[in-house]
């Protein structure tokens, strides 16, 4: 699991409520894994490494959004 990553998709499919938006501001806060792209153009989608994902569900399955 540690070489796989996620994108937007990914992460609702993993039960993650958030808009876009707010989840930004959660990695701004260090709230939430900090996202990374995969290419080098500007345009490239941001993407997840999916073992951090997984911690942080875990860490945070008893909370309320």
């Amino acid at each position: 699991m540690d070489d796989k990553v996620v994108d937007w998709k990914g992460l609702k499919a993993l039960g993650i409520p958030y808009s876009r938006a707010h989840i930004w501001r959660m990695m701004a806060a260090g709230d939430f894994p900090q996202a990374f792209k995969l290419g080098r153009h500007r345009n490239s989608h941001p993407v997840w490494w999916l073992s951090q994902i997984v911690e942080w569900l875990h860490g945070h399955s008893g909370r309320k959004a």
